[in-house]
Formats: C-alpha cells, structure tokens, sequence
C-alpha cells in the first residue's frame, strides 16, 4: 500500500512541478543591455508580473524594474522565480486539503533538493531560467542561506495548518518573508565600481531586510486576509492562534465573516491589535533605510524607499477602512502608486520624471 501512495504522490507532486515550470519560463538572455526593461517583462513567461499581480504582490516586481543595470532585474526575476516555485509547490500542496503522509515526504525530499542546488551551486539545468539564476549567483555572489530557510518555512506549511503563536510566526517569517527580502537587499545594495568589480553590501543584509520584509508581510496578510481564506480546499489562515484566541474569534467565525463581509466588533478588535503589531516593524524599517542612505546606490536606495512607501500606503488604506479586511478588496489606485513613487524619489534623488515616465509604461502593459 505504502508503495502505491508513494508512486501516486511521485506523478501528482511531479505534475504540479512541471505547471508552474511551464508557467516561469526564464527571461529570455540577451546580452544587449539596451534593451528596455518592457522587453524584459513581456519575455518572462505567463507573464511573471502577471503571475506576481495574480498573487497580489506587485511591489517587488515594481521595484525591481528599477534596478541598475539590467542585469540586477534579471537576477531578482530568476531568484524569484525559484522561490515562487517552492512557496507555490507548498501552497498548491496545502489548498489541495489534507495532505498525505507520502505526499509531505515527496515534498520534503523536493524541497531538500532545492536547498541543496544552492548550497552546492549546483544548478538544475531542466529549470526554465536556469542560465540567469546561473549567472545572477555568480555575478552577484547572492549568498545561499536563504533558500535554505525558505525550504525549512516551506517544510513548516506541509505539517502545521495555524502559527500558536505570534513569535512561531516572526521564525517562520525568516524563510518565508526575510529570505527573499534579503536578496532583494543584496542586490539593491551591490554595485560595480569603474573597473567592473563587484562591490558587496558593506552591511548584514538578513538584519538590514528583517524590518521591512517582516512589516510589508503583516500588510499582505491583513490585506490578503479573504483570499488567502478561499484559497483552496483548507484555508491559510496567517493570524496566530494565540491572537484569534485572545479576542474569542474561532475559525468558523472567521469562515462567516468571509462569506458575509460583515465584521463583529471583536473581530475587528483582533484585526486592530494585529495591526498594530506591525507599527514597530514600520518604525524600525524607516530607521533601517535611512541609516543604510549611504551605502546605498541611487537604483538601490529608490527600489527599498519605493517598497516601504507603497506598504505603508497599503497600511494606511487599512486604517482608514476601520480595518474591515473581509470586505471589498484593498489595493493601491494609480495615483497612490505614484505617489509613493514620487516619495521614494524625492528621498532617493532619482529625477521624479524620469521615475514617472518608466512608471507610467509598467502601470499600462500590466
């Protein structure tokens, strides 16, 4: 019997492996670095920023086309795209319903095997973007730790369906939220100097990520809240137990107030309280910016400002709705997204025009 399901758990696991291969193509080489970040976009598969727009996260893709050079935007497209492909396996796994005790080993073998194509530079060449992800971890020399911990955050979704706890949540929030966050970081904060060499990030870049990766993931939860709940046969619930318990909200409350929009008074109490657990990590990311100014190139200063002025734009959207998250959907209209561009700019010393101009063509082939 045993090996039956493991043989089942091999072509299912396998099946939704090669569909999200298929849906990440890699983005096309081209060693001409004039090419527009436009062509960029629309020759990166299905497409990736429609796949990242699918998934409501569009900030990082925005910003990351403000990165300079060019290759710096395909570095972030092609370590990204591993990554969306291990959180997209564990989450396709879990909306699926009650995992199987094979299918979690099947899983765990796969995402033990993604870990290690990093920590051995040993790069799977049936990987769509194989040849960028290549080249972005040689000529950026992006560090392997976290795609170890996103395969560990990973291994947390396949055996726990809650966080007990707020501080469970903040260690899971390390691989699931800080990892990708640091490489982010990592690129913004290299350069090249006038004789081509790289020049590393003179600074901790899992510590200098932490604040705002940890801020920007409370603000997709809390705006994510009912579609993560509809996200397949078991709902993603992210609010730790201990929280949901303190303001006596149960998940067949929860489960009501999706369906209905209409929130109870301790229900919207629970949401308030957890949302002013991020305020700290807002703080603490605005403090984090401004002190690593100077170490930062102007592409690399404007993408990191551009990111905490669009969630912090998301918060505030939050607040002003009474932090009723089970209603209409909450996201950022053109204009705020400008907005939070002209911010990051203003900060930054990048010419806003130059910001909006490049803005306004990603906004309109989105």
């Amino acid at each position: 019997m045993s090996v039956e399901l493991d043989a089942f758990a091999v072509v299912a696991i396998a099946a939704v492996r090669n569909r999200l291969l298929r849906r990440l193509k890699r983005v096309q080489a081209n060693d001409s670095v004039d090419l527009p970040r436009i062509y960029l976009m629309m020759h990166t598969d299905a497409a990736f920023a429609h796949n990242l727009a699918r998934k409501g996260t569009p900030n990082l893709y925005l910003a990351a086309n403000f990165l300079e050079p060019d290759d710096k935007f395909r570095a972030f497209l092609a370590t990204y795209a591993a990554m969306r492909l291990v959180d997209d396996l564990a989450d396709d796994a879990r909306a699926a319903g009650e995992i199987p005790l094979a299918t979690k080993r099947v899983i765990s073998a796969e995402l033990d095997r993604f870990a290690d194509m990093f920590r051995l530079q040993q790069i799977d060449d049936k990987l769509p973007y194989a040849a960028d992800l290549k080249l972005a971890l040689v000529r950026f020399q992006i560090p392997d730790w976290p795609f170890t911990l996103l395969a560990d955050a990973m291994k947390f979704d396949l055996t726990n369906d809650r966080f007990d706890t707020l501080d469970q949540f903040l260690k899971y929030s390390e691989g699931a939220a800080v990892s990708p966050a640091a490489i982010f970081m990592h690129l913004a904060a290299s350069a090249f100097d006038d004789t081509g060499q790289l020049q590393l990030p003179p600074f901790d870049v899992r510590d200098a990520a932490r604040p705002l990766a940890i801020f920007s993931y409370i603000v997709h939860i809390l705006r994510d809240f009912k579609k993560d709940f509809h996200a397949g046969a078991r709902p993603l619930i992210y609010i730790d137990l201990e929280t949901s318990d303190m303001f006596y909200v149960s998940e067949e409350e929860m489960a009501r107030t999706v369906v209905s929009g209409q929130q109870s008074l301790k229900f919207t109490k629970m949401v308030k309280w957890y949302f002013n657990r991020l305020t700290w990590f807002q703080v603490r990311a605005r403090l984090t910016l401004d002190h690593l100014a100077d170490q930062l190139p102007d592409d690399g200063r404007f993408a990191l400002d551009f990111i905490y002025e669009l969630y912090s734009a998301t918060a505030a959207k939050i607040a002003e709705c009474q932090y009723r998250i089970a209603g209409d959907e909450i996201n950022l209209p053109a204009r705020e997204i400008y907005r939070a561009a002209g911010l990051a700019a203003a900060r930054s010393g990048v010419p806003d025009q130059q910001i909006r101009q490049r803005l306004e063509k990603l906004l309109s082939s989105a």
